[in-house]
């Protein structure tokens, strides 16, 4: 059984006047290993996965704004959580933990581990800070803008375009959609009761509270849009095309976002370990001992 128990104390620090929760575990003396994750999930998704490398570094899996147990926007709407502002937060929340001040040390030496729209986050961070970078480890994550709804299956396409649509605004505000049907898809197992309660936590609340969770779905990169997004995620595959920084693909199979023009940008990446786990969108759910063993395997390889 997958143990749906979260081992760590949440702590918070605050940025542009939220609070950001995060994890925090291991050598607090180590490299920094952030881990970063993206639609509906939290820091949760990672209790599994951070037991197998505590002792490799220091551990950091923060929530994004608006999930987890991070606070929500206040007199948020449509336009409210953009990758950017995602990204504002992420970027505050690593220099008050002291990831990118040199005072406490750690200013090098920095490894993301990334899941869905971690991927661009990470990416981002480590495209404006090349230096700082130690490795770079994802699986199933936000890759590239697919230039036409055809690259994708069926059933997935005409998803996509209707949570795009106003009818998204039923089935993600009030239905929870994100949760009850796009994440317990992306699992293989039948998922518990006690994962299912910490999933929904966050996005008890109807309307506002799991707006997070609809932005994220319309900002998926198609045909060109969302113009800001299409740009960012091409600039960071291009980006990890062109250096050798050491890089970790966890490939779920079947896996359920990594589609062929995905696959073929990824492998195009140098210095790049592959590890093949059991799993759908949400590998962490179904695999995570193997993840784990594959990362700690990996950190330790690259030193």
């Amino acid at each position: 059984m997958i143990d749906p128990h979260f081992r760590y104390e949440k702590k918070t620090a605050q940025v542009n006047g939220y609070k950001m929760a995060y994890a925090e575990a291991g050598d607090a003396e180590g490299d920094p290993i952030i881990f970063l994750h993206g639609n509906a999930t939290s820091s949760y998704m990672w209790r599994n996965i951070m037991p197998h490398v505590e002792d490799l570094g220091r551990l950091i899996a923060i929530d994004n704004i608006g999930q987890g147990d991070s606070d929500k926007l206040k007199n948020s709407d449509a336009t409210s959580y953009s990758l950017g502002q995602h990204q504002d937060f992420i970027d505050g929340t690593l220099a008050a933990l002291g990831v990118t001040l040199a005072a406490l040390g750690v200013t090098d030496n920095v490894t993301f581990v990334m899941h869905d729209w971690g991927g661009p986050i990470g990416l981002n961070w480590a495209r404006r800070h090349p230096g700082k970078i130690k490795g770079l480890a994802h699986s199933e994550i936000v890759v590239c803008n697919h230039p036409s709804w055809d690259e994708y299956p069926e059933a997935i396409g005409k998803l996509l375009q209707t949570l795009r649509g106003p009818e998204g605004e039923k089935l993600v505000l009030e239905d929870n959609f994100f949760v009850e049907k796009v994440f317990t898809g992306g699992v293989m197992r039948d998922i518990d009761e006690a994962t299912m309660t910490e999933m929904r936590r966050p996005y008890v609340e109807p309307g506002e509270a799991r707006r997070a969770t609809l932005s994220w779905v319309r900002q998926i990169p198609v045909e060109g849009m969302p113009e800001a997004v299409a740009k960012m995620v091409d600039e960071n595959a291009a980006w990890m095309a062109a250096h050798d920084i050491p890089k970790l693909f966890i490939r779920a199979d079947p896996g359920q976002i990594i589609f062929q023009r995905d696959l073929d940008i990824i492998r195009a990446w140098p210095n790049q370990t592959e590890a093949v786990v059991k799993g759908l969108h949400h590998p962490q759910e179904d695999s995570p001992d193997d993840i784990g063993a594959a990362l700690a395997d990996w950190l330790q390889e690259i030193g």
